[in-house]
């Protein structure tokens, strides 16, 4: 099964800080200006939103000094003028600062897509493709949010809470102290729930990518779970996977939750004993009423803002796990990558060549390509017969450079694969798989998906060749049908002829067929291979096959057993030899004739003589 990608240990922290601030800082300091404007106007309004209780204070001593009613319409209208003036600025730095963090998300979001694009295979066949997807959605919405509204609240409560304190010390500095002692017991509160509400999200986090992983291979494949009447069994697995999301979020949940209440009572013991002493300081005359109120306004100001610190730091927290996570992907480092000094020929013929090539999938175990010498001419076609396993695909990999051989070099054009630009390489290799992948979209769009500027005739050729022109007239709109995500609305026949489609009119120079026809009838696979043969005289062409058609239409014929060629020529001279592809030929020409009779293969004679 695929793993997630590692979360890092205690003893890696400080080198995974590292990494986490160095990304950050990279987004961030495209947008410096518009943080510096925006934290400014908040700034500005944190200290508007400070004026009030002087006009309070102001108002009630006025009011025991026994003032007029022109006088209270003074002080209202400016309580007014002063809200909507820190309105207007708040609004304006919120959106400065808000808006930055959207981009930012935006230009993260582009830089994830590209480096997914950037890593090799052997990244994604040790990753769930819903953990990928819950860093590019989920992970990235909590970093939003981090450099959006929490960095809004986070500075607007240090602003508020360094000037509130500093206009409460000029009211009474021993009020002031009795009023925020108890500041250093949410300081160790802040820093207990630091240490454990960055590790259970990081927990929430990779278990949403468990179910979102789920949820996608379900749905993806349906067909087979409704084949196999699996629907009672997956609802089971997942209502698992469910219950252990459950049991993690609510474990951040207690951490979450539990800093609000303390907050409360915290603050509401400094308010009483505020209330206590500062009245006998009223009744000794050593504070007016007003000062009196005005201190109790700007503790309730300063009470709610630090009440929303649990909201910051839980939030804070979301936000350094997510970025953590999306940093794990962005430090990945493809173990396939354009050289430092590419080079290609100017012009494309196709030689290929193997030379002394050996391949494992992991050091211990045997060699899945063991030594393998191996020469393709230009313009040749040459079919690669064996069983599974044989390494034939694996042949066809290292030609893309999808992997690299552990020793010796493919070459194409006399030019070492791995010297090659990646784009250039792959961009001269069409090539066809046995899964055909196609996308949602118009059955045209997928065709042209390899060149976009394919005129229509192009594309009308390569749709004859490939004799997807045979099933137009069942579509609703003919090429121009949307055909479901991952072609779900066609049948594999011609999913693979669209794929073998979209590969013609691309008209590379190498054209590669891995198996490309197995759900094509063998009648139609002959009419594909008739009409193939004008279109590979003049590219080289290598076909993993074992249709007869197939292999008998090929220049030359490569046996492959346990990773070497154990025989080599055309399709008339490896029959004489009686060897392995004269059994193998003669066993699937007794199933393609099993299968127009619509018998069991076995019922045919082993005897049974050879169509050449």
């Amino acid at each position: 099964m695929a793993q997630s990608i590692a979360v890092p240990t205690s003893s890696e922290r400080t080198r995974w800080q590292r990494i986490k601030q160095n990304h950050l800082w990279r987004y961030l300091r495209r947008y410096w200006g518009r943080y510096v404007f925006g934290l400014a106007l908040l700034t500005v309004a944190a200290f508007v939103s400070l004026l009030p209780p002087i006009i309070i204070r102001d108002a009630i001593d006025a009011l025991d000094q026994g003032t007029t009613e022109r006088a209270l319409l003074r002080f209202g209208a400016i309580l007014i003028g002063l809200a909507v003036v820190e309105s207007g600025i708040r609004f304006v730095g919120r959106w400065y600062v808000s808006s930055s963090a959207r981009q930012i998300e935006y230009q993260m979001r582009g830089d994830l897509l590209w480096q997914f694009m950037r890593l090799d295979r052997g990244f994604f066949l040790r990753s769930r493709t819903g953990d990928l997807m819950a860093r590019a959605t989920n992970d990235l919405q909590w970093v939003r949010d981090f450099l959006g509204p929490t960095f809004n609240e986070l500075w607007r409560t240090l602003v508020m809470t360094t000037a509130g304190i500093a206009l409460l010390l000029t009211i009474d500095v021993r009020l002031t102290l009795i009023a925020i002692a108890y500041l250093p017991f949410i300081s160790g509160l802040i820093i207990f729930l630091e240490t454990g509400m960055e590790r259970r999200f990081m927990e929430v986090q990779e278990q949403f990518g468990v179910l979102t992983n789920r949820v996608q291979e379900n749905i993806s494949g349906i067909r087979s779970i409704k084949a196999y009447a699996q629907e009672q069994a997956e609802v089971r697995t997942f209502s698992g996977e469910n219950n252990e999301m459950m049991r993690r979020s609510m474990g951040f949940a207690y951490y979450a939750a539990g800093f609000f209440p303390v907050m409360i009572f915290a603050t509401g013991i400094g308010t009483a004993l505020v209330l206590w002493y500062g009245g006998h300081d009223v009744i000794d005359g050593n504070i007016t009423i007003g000062q009196f109120v005005q201190f109790n306004v700007i503790l309730a100001l300063l009470t709610s803002q630090l009440a929303g610190l649990g909201w910051i730091v839980a939030s804070w927290q979301q936000g350094s796990a997510s970025m953590g996570r999306i940093s794990a992907i962005l430090e990945e480092l493809p173990a396939i990558d354009d050289p430092v000094d590419p080079r290609a020929p100017s012009t494309i013929r196709g030689d290929i060549e193997f030379r002394d090539v050996t391949i494992r999938h992991s050091p211990d175990v045997p060699p899945v390509i063991d030594h393998l010498n191996l020469h393709i001419e230009a313009g040749s076609t040459v079919a690669l017969v064996g069983e599974t396993g044989s390494g034939k695909t694996t042949l066809i990999d290292a030609l893309a450079r999808l992997l690299d051989p552990q020793e010796g070099a493919v070459l194409v054009d006399g030019i070492d694969v791995r010297e090659w630009p990646l784009a250039e390489l792959r961009a001269a290799i069409g090539f066809v798989p046995q899964e055909a992948m196609l996308f949602s979209e118009s059955l045209r769009e997928n065709v042209a998906f390899g060149r976009v500027d394919a005129s229509d005739d192009e594309i009308a050729l390569a749709v004859e060749i490939s004799k997807l022109s045979n099933d137009l007239e069942q579509l609703a709109a003919g090429l121009d049908t949307v055909i479901g995500e991952r072609g779900i609305s066609l049948s594999g026949g011609q999913r693979q002829r669209a794929t073998l489609a979209r590969a013609l009119v691309a008209d590379l120079p190498i054209l590669v067929l891995d198996d490309a026809l197995s759900h094509v009838d063998t009648h139609t696979e002959e009419e594909i291979l008739e009409g193939l043969r004008g279109y590979m005289r003049n590219r080289t062409t290598i076909m993993i096959a074992h249709r007869t058609s197939a292999l008998a239409s090929a220049d030359r014929v490569l046996v492959l057993d346990g990773g070497s060629i154990v025989e080599d020529g055309t399709h008339s001279e490896l029959l004489a030899l009686n060897g392995v592809y004269a059994r193998v030929y003669r066993h699937q020409q007794r199933v393609e004739l099993a299968e127009e009779a619509g018998i069991d293969p076995q019922d045919i004679a082993p005897e049974l003589g050879v169509r050449e």
